[in-house]
């Protein structure tokens, strides 16, 4: 008898990308018939946001650290987190064998994964991992090894550009047989419950001018995000755009206070628009709406869920030509690839970008065909085939599994 494939989603920090990735994939497997089980964070950000009934909600992880956190002291805080991490990956274990999905599948991108994984084995239920990073962004050798026991514990693991899948393979000797490509899917759900932000309007809030030419760099503030390559370019792009303003909006959750703090003055020094923090789901497409051209100047990356979120809302790109940017980007039809580290080359191509209306134009067309090819029905549908792979059993869409 055919029935219907049960998934169980996790997810374990209920805001940011990774949520909003997972949320996505979850609603459109549920559209083509399977029940989903969402777990994920107390700090679940999508609160309100209306689930096909087929998805099941359930916000089981952190949730002491969550109701506390405001009352605690930082490093106590921090030792919190890490103990009930591990106490979660138990209680996701416990839920994942009394319920008995089909198949678990989970995303995770720090340590803790391989705790949740570990445990999620001995359920004896297949598990598949999406690798949203092959390997941790700030590398130490205890990180690498972690992230290998990881990929290799994982009997399926989903890649999202055909460059992870060959670092998989070559870098830490994963079976080919194990790994398959599906592509990030695109984010333009950010628009489409909530009332259009005009230009004018965004810009206003934000303290822009009307005649601003805006760029804008969005997104967690780290390292490997090279703000620092941005900030050393922009007295070229002010040089040659005497109109051009700089926004800066993220939370730099992973710098120390001194790197912070020298990222803020350099910031501050340019004349730069900044946020230092986390921008919640509701504020995003101001921000979008705001801006001319985003500016992602990474020194290295797997993939970026903020590239998604610019080609769906029609927002230019400017990328650094590194990791999987250039499977999705075409330089100059769906962006400008620059090399990194090269802070002469990104000040041209922004400034380029700023004072061209055709070029914004041209680019923001190819962004938006590069987003409808990477839209979450097709998505879901991949990722449907290859847990049904995993599964090993006649298991479809649709069909209702027999509850006697």
């Amino acid at each position: 008898m055919k029935v219907t494939m049960r998934i169980l989603e996790v997810e374990t920090f209920g805001r940011g990308g990774l949520i909003h990735y997972v949320y996505n994939l979850s609603c459109a497997l549920a559209d083509r018939g399977l029940d989903v089980t969402l777990v994920t964070a107390a700090a679940y950000e999508l609160e309100g946001r209306v689930l096909p009934p087929r998805v099941r909600l359930v916000k089981a992880i952190g949730r002491l650290t969550h109701r506390f956190r405001a009352s605690l002291p930082r490093r106590a805080l921090g030792w919190a987190v890490k103990v009930e991490a591990v106490a979660d990956a138990v209680t996701v274990a416990v839920l994942a064998r009394r319920a008995r999905p089909d198949v678990v599948h989970l995303h995770c991108t720090n340590q803790i994964a391989l705790a949740y994984l570990i445990l999620l084995r001995l359920t004896g239920l297949p598990v598949a991992v999406t690798a949203h990073v092959v390997t941790a962004h700030e590398r130490t050798r205890v990180q690498d090894a972690v992230h290998r026991g990881i990929h290799r514990l994982s009997q399926l693991i989903i890649a999202h550009s055909e460059f992870d899948r060959r670092r998989l393979i070559d870098e830490v000797g994963i079976d080919p047989g194990r790994v398959t490509v599906i592509a990030h899917g695109e984010y333009g759900f950010f628009g489409k419950d909530t009332a259009p932000v005009e230009p004018e309007v965004a810009r206003r809030r934000l303290g822009l001018e009307p005649g601003d030419q805006v760029a804008l760099f969005f997104g967690y503030i780290r390292e490997y995000k090279g703000l620092d390559v941005l900030l050393d370019a922009w007295p070229a792009v002010a040089k040659a755009r005497p109109a051009a303003r700089l926004v800066v909006a993220g939370d730099p959750v992973r710098l120390d206070a001194a790197r912070r703090d020298a990222l803020l003055a350099a910031a501050t020094r340019v004349g730069a628009i900044h946020r230092f923090g986390y921008v919640p789901f509701s504020e995003v497409t101001g921000y979008l709406a705001a801006a001319d051209v985003l500016v992602l100047p990474y020194r290295h990356v797997s993939q970026s869920g903020v590239l998604f979120l610019a080609l769906a809302h029609g927002l230019p790109v400017v990328a650094t030509r590194v990791g999987a940017l250039p499977e999705v980007l075409s330089d100059g039809d769906s962006g400008l690839l620059v090399p990194p580290d090269a802070p002469g080359a990104l000040a041209e191509a922004v400034a380029r970008v700023l004072g061209d209306r055709d070029l914004r134009q041209r680019l923001a067309a190819g962004g938006r065909a590069v987003a409808a090819r990477h839209a979450w029905p097709a998505i879901a549908e991949r990722t449907a085939s290859a847990l049904e792979g995993l599964v090993g059993r006649d298991v479809r869409p649709g069909d209702q599994r027999d509850q006697s």
